[in-house]
């Protein structure tokens, strides 16, 4: 009778014999390109009768059916396949695929129907099962990681590489940057989303004002009609608007181990149809119409742009698809038109999707309309080694350990942080910053401008901001200063008290709503071109929030001194206005149903909102001038922006204001106009009208323009717009006022991006005037103007 030992060992053996033989019943491997030696993704694994399998995100494939296994073939799209022989078949294969050198054949469609229009049509039938923004509350945890590279040629001799490396500041064993971050996303509905990033790390940098960036190049699911990439809005290929302006082609079908057929089908943007669209593959499970797979490049560059993404979907035990592995190249080939990087920067990023939860414990008031937020930014965050989904590898702990190094001795930390207060308009100054603003300016009235601003910073306190600034103008030869307090004790900064002060000059006749030009817009140029302006002194009081989610309001008291410094153009009399005091109060409303925000180091970004955008403004007040007189004032804005699958887009906007009771003729609306000999083209703005020309007591306008985007699937750096308009006015004034009862028409077009470079875009604009004002000498009826807006 064997002993207690021998039972043991026995029992030993017979599991690793066991172990052997279950491996020796499957085959696993990678397939890697021959060239650059990367794991190549979702390739094609045949065998037997059209049975098979696809490599996940890395590269990585595994057999287990051996049954009747002679040979296996390996293809994918770019690359020469491989048949494998069964004499040549190993327990571990490292398969190595050679791209293929030259441009696919011409597409030759021939008549019937594409069966790969079939299939993608029964995907699009069943997006709704397999479209995570669809699916009942969920959680998942993301962890991202990116490394920088150059993209070196592949003539480049091996024995010239350590040199080029050297002249370049590289290093073979580490690369140009690495970066590693955690997320939480969750989704309680449609609509109904917020990604936290909880920790991260950048090589070079103690915090981590850098990390998100891995986790915002990519959608996390390839079901909406548009896709967010780069910033610009790609047609979708698996939506109804795809199918008709994309090619389609069934590459393969190969059937997986459990008797499901999996369709290989690529797609391409269709020559003809002009859109920003992408290219790459699909692999299709017939089973449910889901994509399993897909590969998409943007088919052109945007602003030096490229990127590469892949997604690797898995059902969970209910049924429910969700990516599992999501990766992406972006390329980056210049800084603009003139300015060539030695080779192009390669960021090549993954993200692995874990910790799916089906049954959170969150609901709808876990909400907000702050869609991606950086939690790193606001506290001490834990070490993203903790979340780590894979070890580093060596050339990893290299890379932080040099770049560390580095950067603490170039004070990297210190020059990102001066870059991102710049770009808010700041530049730092230990607890205090100065408004960059503030120090060079230029205006009409003005002339050159030159002064100071300086405010306490967040290093100082996040719960309140104080400051003031001083200014000269060499054209009016004036000083101006002012001074301001804004208290933020609520946890988002948009809610806020405001105590204000201010001796300057300001714009006459001006209309403005709250949050009415974005940041970066070229309405903010519209500055530049100010001739009217009355000197005022005035103190304000306000507050303004956010309530019910999409609505922003504001709630002021003035009360102001107001000397007009010039004759007003729009008056028949020569005489310029007395000064007056005036105390008025106002309440100012936004509302942008459905409008996202982002918030990163950069602050608090709109993403946008598919609906229109309503403003209005409602004001009561009193003037004093030989006399008490009353005035109210409702002034309203809305604007829309329609988007089209071929990329052209229309933009309306309407607005309308009425002046009731007694009121100073310095509060008539005069600003419409933005016209100089040859200036700024200021979209919204009556190009053709002179400053100050008209004003009115009431008027409606309305501004319609229409983009036209060329080049769209190339990699030009430029790729013109053509944007047609139209704009119309109607305004009424009492005796003594020029205005535009009868109707002000202007239509132009504006050749958008002819010229570009790191910061700006260069255009061309001429708009002509027409109807009851058209000016009696045609050329000044015409009005030509520099396109120029902020490229970034």
């Amino acid at each position: 009778m064997p002993t207690r030992t021998t039972i043991y060992i026995f029992i030993c053996i017979f599991f690793l014999l066991k172990a052997n033989d279950s491996s020796a019943q499957k085959i696993s491997g990678v397939v890697e390109d021959a060239i650059t030696g990367q794991s190549i993704p979702f390739v094609n694994v045949s065998f037997g009768d059209q049975k098979g399998t696809v490599t996940d995100i890395d590269g990585k494939f595994i057999i287990e059916d051996l049954h009747s296994l002679d040979d296996i073939r390996f293809s994918c799209l770019g690359y020469y396949p491989i048949l494998l022989k069964n004499e040549d078949i190993n327990p571990f294969l490292n398969i190595r695929l050679h791209p293929i050198q030259y441009e696919l054949d011409e597409i030759n469609v021939v008549p019937g129907e594409n069966p790969a229009v079939t299939i993608m049509r029964n995907v699009i039938d069943n997006a709704d099962q397999h479209n995570p923004s669809l699916y009942q509350p969920y959680s998942c945890i993301l962890y991202h990681k990116m490394i920088v590279e150059y993209d070196m040629p592949e003539e480049i001799k091996e024995e010239e590489l350590p040199q080029l490396m050297n002249d370049l500041g590289l290093s073979k064993d580490s690369y140009l940057m690495l970066f590693e971050s955690v997320s939480e996303k969750r989704h309680f509905k449609k609509g109904m989303d917020k990604e936290r990033i909880l920790s991260g790390r950048v090589s070079g940098m103690k915090n981590s004002t850098l990390a998100s960036l891995p986790a915002m190049l990519q959608p996390f699911s390839f079901y909406d009609q548009y896709l967010k990439i780069l910033d610009s809005d790609y047609l979708n290929p698996a939506s109804n608007a795809g199918l008709n302006n994309y090619y389609f082609q069934l590459l393969d079908t190969i059937v997986d181990n459990k008797g499901d057929s999996i369709y290989y089908i690529s797609y391409n943007p269709k020559p003809t149809h002009n859109f920003r669209g992408l290219t790459g593959t699909f692999h299709i499970l017939q089973s449910d119409w889901a994509i399993k797979s897909v590969v998409a490049k943007t088919a052109g560059s945007n602003k030096g742009l490229s990127l590469y993404i892949k997604q690797n979907y898995q059902p969970n035990n209910e049924g429910l698809w969700f990516p599992h592995q999501l990766e992406s190249s972006l390329e980056f080939k210049s800084m603009g038109s003139s300015q060539q990087l030695p080779y192009p920067l390669i960021g090549k990023g993954k993200s692995y999707v874990t910790a799916i939860n089906t049954k959170p414990d969150f609901t709808a008031k876990d909400f907000d309309n702050v869609v991606f937020e950086d939690a790193t930014l606001a506290q001490t965050s834990p070490d993203v080694g903790l979340y780590r989904y894979e070890p580093l590898t060596a050339r990893d702990s290299l890379t932080y350990h040099l770049l560390d190094s580095l950067g603490k001795k170039a004070h990297l930390d210190a020059i990102i942080n001066l870059q991102l207060s710049m770009i808010k308009g700041y530049l730092p100054a230990g607890k205090f910053q100065m408004d960059i603003r503030r120090f060079f300016d230029y205006n009409d009235f003005e002339g050159f401008k030159v002064g100071l601003g300086l405010y306490t910073s967040p290093k100082m306190s996040t719960k309140f901001s104080t400051g003031g600034y001083v200014t000269y103008g060499f054209g009016d030869k004036e000083w101006k200063y002012g001074g301001s307090l804004f208290l933020t004790p609520f946890k988002r900064e948009e809610n806020r008290f405001i105590i204000d002060y201010k001796d300057d000059v300001f714009a006459t006749g001006e209309l403005s709503f709250m949050d009415g030009i974005q940041k970066n817009s070229t309405e903010m140029f519209r500055g530049f071109l100010v001739e009217t302006m009355d000197r005022t002194q005035e103190i304000k009081l306000g507050t303004e929030f956010r309530f019910l989610k999409y609505f922003k309001t504001g709630l002021y008291y003035r009360n102001a001194t107001v000397t007009p410094q010039k004759r007003y153009r729009f008056m028949v009399t020569d005489e310029i206005a007395p000064a007056f005091d005036f105390q008025e109060a106002s309440v100012r409303l936004k509302w942008a149903h459905r409008e996202t925000f982002t918030n990163t180091a950069l602050g608090l970004l709109s993403e946008g909102t598919p609906y229109p955008k309503v403003w209005i403004n409602a004001t009561y007040g009193q003037w004093e001038q030989n006399g008490t007189s009353d005035y109210q004032k409702l002034e309203t804005q809305l604007e829309k922006t329609f988007n089209y699958p071929n990329a052209m887009y229309t933009n309306i906007r309407l607005q309308g204001a009425k002046l009731y009771g007694d009121y100073p003729s310095t509060f008539l609306y005069s600003s419409l106009g933005s016209y100089k000999s040859f200036t700024i083209f200021i979209p919204n703005s009556f190009a053709t009208m002179r400053l100050n020309e008209f004003a009115a007591e009431q008027f409606s306008a309305v501004y319609f323009s229409h983009g036209i985007p060329l080049s769209l699937n190339t990699n030009r750096r430029i790729k013109p717009e053509i944007v047609l308009s139209t704009n119309a006015a109607w305004g009424e004034a009492p005796e003594g006022v020029s205005s535009f009862e009868k109707g002000y028409y202007e239509s132009g077009v504006y050749f958008r991006n002819l010229l570009s470079n790191f910061i700006f875009r260069y255009g061309l604009s001429v708009h002509y005037r027409y109807g009851a004002y058209q000016l009696d000498k045609g050329i000044d009826n015409w009005a030509f103007k520099l396109g120029l807006e902020f490229a970034l």
